[in-house]
C-alpha cells in the first residue's frame, strides 16, 4: 500500500460558538487547501480553506480556521489573491447561528476593515465593502421608484 505525506494544520481550532460578534482578529499565516472530513458526491475527500489567526480578546493564542466563501471572497476583494496579503490586517469576527442538514450550528465570517456582510438577493452571504454596498441600494432604489404603466404589461 502506498502512502502519501500528508501535511495537516495542527493546532487548537476555533469555536465559532464561542467567540463575539465584534471581536477583532488577525490571520497570521497563509491560508492552505487541507482535506476535511466530509466528502463529494463521487466520494473524493473535500477540501477546506485553513489559516493561523489570533483573536483580540485572547493574546498569545493561535488558533485554526476554515474559510467559508463568504469570508474567502471578501479577503480576495480587500487585499487580493495571494493569501499572504491577508495576514497581519485587522478583520472582525461575526457569528451567526444556523441550521445544516437539520443540525444546529455557528458560521463563522471574517469581515476586513471598511467591509459588510449582507444577503445577495438569492439570499446567501457576501461580504462587500461598505460604499459599494450603498451605491447598489442607490441602484435599487431608483430603479423602484420608476412607475410602469399597467398599459405597458404585454398580458
Amino acid at each position: 500500500m502506498q502512502y502519501k505525506k500528508s501535511s495537516m494544520v495542527s493546532g487548537k481550532w476555533a469555536k465559532a460558538s464561542e467567540l463575539k460578534t465584534g471581536t477583532r482578529a488577525k490571520i497570521v499565516s497563509e491560508t492552505n487547501p487541507q482535506p476535511s472530513s466530509f466528502t463529494n458526491k463521487d466520494g473524493s475527500v473535500k477540501e477546506q480553506d485553513v489559516c493561523k489567526i489570533v483573536f483580540e480578546d485572547k493574546p498569545g493564542e493561535q488558533f485554526n480556521v476554515s474559510l467559508n466563501r463568504a469570508t474567502m471572497n471578501g479577503l480576495i476583494d480587500a487585499f487580493g489573491e495571494d493569501s499572504k496579503a491577508w495576514m497581519n490586517n485587522y478583520l472582525t469576527v461575526e457569528t451567526e447561528k444556523m441550521r445544516i442538514a437539520g443540525k444546529a450550528v455557528t458560521a463563522l465570517y471574517l469581515i476586513p476593515e471598511g467591509y459588510k456582510r449582507i444577503d445577495d438577493s438569492l439570499g446567501y452571504a457576501v461580504i462587500v465593502n461598505s460604499k459599494e454596498e450603498v451605491d447598489i441600494q442607490e441602484q435599487v432604489q431608483e430603479f423602484d421608484e420608476e412607475q410602469i404603466s399597467v398599459k405597458d404589461i404585454p398580458f
